[in-house]
């Protein structure tokens, strides 16, 4: 009897760990979006410096992100001058290079005090185009304890091993990691030193934690999480379009993963939001949402719902209240951050 429970367990753990499939939903919203003041005409020869980079733990190539952050924001002014028919010109970063000696680069950066830039150094530019990136990245490592899957199936198996009822078990490593990303970004007139037009947004953040399964777990680590090249380059880049959505056209397309909660009608919403039938997952969500006010699952699907179906305002509703059931959530931070500057 002793081995055929120690077997009971052993199946009901692997079955636990098989069956446990749930339907995803990925979601693509675009935006499309004008400016409020457009770029001056006597502003539209860009000189777009590399980014003046920050880390205070050592674990950020601040050499690569500093040219891809410059290369990132010169794209989308190439892409809204052809798409928009503006006149930008930008002044090409090697012969600024060569042009511009270091202290005078250092002093094109984002700073507190009033740096001069002579205009004459910046050949052919009418606005200079600076950036600020400052990444900090924690980790931690946490333990968990897991039941040992050899030492179970080898005490079901023999004849000794386990007390009556006893399972095994090891500890193993779960690590958690917190990305904080500040941008600030600036157009300068070099002759005057003017800022025209300026960004410095709230830090983005995401938290991502590992969970190592009870039923013979192993390690979890950063290799197991996004990866951080990912996550910084998603922030750097929502930072950027905020700031150029300010002066040129923008058209941004946000890619969202809808998981839905252990409710029947939640697991409808997301497979009818698969099948882009966003009323009928509406419909569901909100079933949901009723049998649980507090299912922040399906509060988030039925606003990706309402978004799709142009129900702006009840979108936003419903990632209010997804946000206020999980304020760690970043998708939920994001989806509220969108929604408000439409």
């Amino acid at each position: 009897m002793k081995q055929f429970a120690r077997l009971a367990v052993f199946a009901l753990a692997v079955s636990a760990i098989g069956c446990s499939k749930t339907p995803i939903a990925n979601v693509e919203i675009t935006e499309s979006s004008q400016p409020k003041t457009p770029l001056s005409s006597q502003h539209m020869q860009i000189a777009v410096m590399n980014a003046n980079m920050a880390d205070s733990t050592g674990e950020f190539d601040q050499a690569k992100w500093s040219t891809l952050t410059a290369d990132m924001i010169q794209s989308y002014l190439e892409r809204a001058s052809e798409q928009n028919n503006i006149p930008i010109k930008l002044v090409d970063r090697e012969h600024l290079k060569m042009t511009m000696g270091e202290k005078d680069l250092a002093a094109a950066g984002v700073t507190d005090s009033g740096d001069n830039v002579a205009a004459a150094q910046v050949k052919g530019a009418s606005a200079i185009l600076t950036s600020k990136v400052t990444v900090k990245i924690d980790k931690q490592v946490g333990k968990k304890r897991t039941i040992d899957a050899m030492a179970l199936a080898a005490g079901a198996w023999g004849s000794g091993g386990f007390g009556a009822g006893a399972v095994d078990t090891e500890q193993v490593d779960e690590e958690a990691r917190n990305i904080t990303v500040s941008c600030q970004f600036q157009i300068k007139d070099p002759a005057t030193n003017e800022v025209i037009v300026s960004h410095n947004g709230m830090p983005s953040q995401e938290f991502t934690k590992t969970s190592a399964s009870p039923f013979f777990g192993s390690a979890k680590t950063e290799a197991d999480m996004s990866p951080r090249d990912q996550v910084i380059g998603g922030m750097i880049e929502h930072h950027a379009q905020d700031f150029l959505a300010k002066f040129i056209p923008m058209s941004r397309r946000t890619d969202i993963t809808v998981k839905p909660s252990s409710d029947k009608n939640s697991i409808a919403g997301v497979n009818a939001l698969v099948g882009d039938d966003y009323e009928t997952a509406l419909g569901s969500f909100k079933q949901a949402i009723a049998a649980d006010p507090t299912d922040h699952k399906s509060c988030f699907g039925a606003g990706v719902a309402c978004e799709k179906l142009g129900r702006r305002d009840e979108a936003r509703k419903y990632y209010k209240q997804a946000k206020s059931y999980d304020n760690d959530e970043p998708q939920y931070n994001a989806a509220v951050a969108r929604i408000e500057r439409m």
